[in-house]
């Protein structure tokens, strides 16, 4: 945009939240750089410039649920242009600040490898801003959510289409074999909850559950799982139950089978429904458990889920 600021907002409230902030900063005069539509003149343009540019900015996208849920969906209407093989160049534009590599690996599990992603000012001669897909609230964002979820568990060799019937079989083929119940340990994240998720609780699950089980811990400290966006998503998507405190590390539920129990440790009392409304929208049962549930509460839950 030339010759005005511009604060890229998810909602409308996020945009009168800036208007303040807005008014109280000095106009910014960018160069114009419509004369870098011409080859010859592209060095004119002070920006970097791209033939296209789809610009997903908004306020929040740092953080690792949000951009999942917020920004990354809303290029599942582009997706199979973009993967087309006489798709042109393109980059993509997140405009929130330092770019983390969950940011690449969220587009790689879609097969878009080695793309151009940008936080900075840019020229572009085409530009694409998506409307949708950019709510706080999974249902809102459920067909781009969705698309997206089917595609990556495909890509990542799941057979499985999420309908009525497909969960009513997943549920019937797991009754032959032992089930994997994931807890969620973050041991190396400012919202440490090994005080409740630890190697007691641990094997107090695992005497309740009996041998029908096999549980496993999912650990924020696991450098080498937390390097591989693939392998994260494949660990959820083999999960029968998966086990957590709310935040972002339950991000991933999105990619679970039809049919999985959630299980959610409230941690206060503000921390909202998001990820119940995640387990509704993938047809997978969900249970809140409060902050200081023990390990029997969990394990009557869960033999109680799946004996419905």
């Amino acid at each position: 945009m030339t010759n005005e600021v511009y604060f890229p907002g998810c909602t409308p409230y996020w945009t009168a939240l800036f208007n303040e902030k807005k008014a109280q900063e000095p106009q910014k005069h960018l160069p114009s750089c419509s004369s870098a539509t011409n080859q010859s003149s592209s060095s004119d343009c002070p920006y970097p410039t791209y033939d296209l540019v789809i610009d997903v900015s908004q306020v929040y996208c740092i953080d690792f649920f949000h951009f999942t849920i917020e920004v990354w969906p809303r290029i599942a209407p582009f997706l199979d242009a973009l993967l087309a093989k006489d798709m042109p160049s393109f980059a993509i534009r997140l405009g929130c600040g330092p770019l983390a590599d969950f940011h690449q690996g969220m587009y790689e599990l879609l097969g878009l490898e080695n793309i151009t992603l940008l936080d900075e000012t840019t020229h572009a001669k085409e530009v694409i801003i998506p409307t949708e897909g950019f709510s706080h609230s999974p249902l809102l964002n459920y067909w781009n959510l969705v698309t997206l979820r089917k595609h990556v568990r495909r890509r990542l060799g799941d057979t499985a289409t999420d309908n009525g019937d497909t969960a009513i079989s997943v549920s019937r083929s797991t009754e032959q074999r032992q089930k994997t119940v994931m807890v969620i340990i973050r041991d190396a994240s400012r919202r440490d909850d090994t005080n409740i998720y630890n190697e007691r609780f641990l094997q107090q699950l695992t005497n309740g559950l009996g041998s029908g089980y096999n549980v496993t811990a999912f650990r924020s400290s696991d450098e080498q799982m937390m390097g591989c966006m693939a392998c994260q998503v494949r660990a959820f998507m083999e999960a029968d139950i998966i086990v957590g405190s709310h935040g972002a590390g339950l991000s991933h539920a999105l990619f679970a089978k039809p049919g999985a129990i959630i299980m959610e440790r409230i941690v206060g009392g503000g921390d909202s429904g998001i990820y119940a409304e995640l387990a509704y929208l993938n047809q997978m049962k969900y249970f809140a458990m409060s902050n200081d549930a023990q390990a029997q509460a969990y394990y009557e839950i869960i033999l109680f889920a799946d004996s419905l």
